[in-house]
């Protein structure tokens, strides 16, 4: 799904007295997030003042072997139709044939698109579940029920409601959902993608290239993952090395132009 221009509402108002003021370098810097406080959930981004270096060493939300031969990045944005036919269909698969097997790990990175208006909330839900160290649990309960929370003035009961099933502390995770944490760290996910050119969702990077296609089915899959990486996906599995916990936020392996190690 395209990622749209952003709204002419959310830039800052100039009016020609600015403009002859020199202040028209506000409007060149894009578009200016603003942040709910005041005790109310944070929904929208917040500013991102990081360099491209800075960037690069994002962590996501990973499972598999660090050390594997394939390295799968997924930009996703939970409220996205298209995301939740990859989650449903797709991520199944990769993960019983290639992370569970060694050949692949796989890290997730937010993306909310600005058509979505309650895509930040939810990515910031699943940052507050990846606290708990549910985030794979709860990734699958928001693609699940997204047809649900999606048209939803206000999702954050429902979100809550979630965390208790898949068995994160529900106060725990209230008090976390109702406040501005995690804004920062979903809004510098999504500056991150726009640093690679991401532009829709879901958009899969492979040991760096970016797949110009997203596949609908495993074998197109692996037959990208055979061009990018020869014998990545057929032959012995590697052998069995250190796997981080389901949920864990760990840097991208160094590939290029994609997020690297620090």
């Amino acid at each position: 799904m395209p990622r749209p221009a952003p709204a002419a509402k959310k830039r800052s108002p100039l009016t020609p007295l600015y403009l002859l003021l020199g202040l028209i370098v506000v409007a060149g810097a894009g578009v200016l997030f603003t942040q709910t406080r005041g005790g109310n959930a944070a929904k929208e981004p917040v500013p991102v003042a990081m360099s491209p270096a800075e960037l690069q060493r994002l962590p996501g939300m990973s499972i598999g072997r660090p050390d594997a031969p394939l390295t799968i990045l997924e930009f996703a944005d939970f409220q996205c139709p298209g995301c939740g036919q990859w989650a449903t269909f797709m991520e199944p698969v990769i993960k019983e044939r290639l992370v569970n097997t060694g050949r692949a790990r796989y890290v997730f990175y937010d993306f909310p698109l600005n058509i979505h208006p309650n895509a930040f909330l939810a990515a910031r839900a699943g940052r507050c579940a990846n606290d708990q160290g549910k985030f794979w649990e709860y990734h699958g309960a928001l693609f699940q029920n997204q047809a649900k929370w999606s048209h939803e003035s206000d999702p954050t009961e429902l979100f809550v409601q979630y965390s208790g099933g898949v068995g994160a502390d529900a106060g725990r995770f209230e008090e976390c959902l109702r406040s501005d944490r995690f804004a920062r760290e979903v809004s510098e996910s999504t500056k991150l993608g726009e640093s690679l050119g991401v532009g829709g969702t879901p958009t899969i990077f492979v040991n760096g290239q970016r797949l110009q296609d997203v596949p609908d089915s495993y074998d197109a899959l692996a037959a990208q993952l055979e061009k990018i990486a020869p014998g990545s996906t057929t032959g012995t599995p590697p052998a069995p090395g250190a796997t981080p916990a389901p949920g864990a936020a760990v840097p991208a392996a160094p590939a290029a132009g994609a997020p690297a190690a620090p």
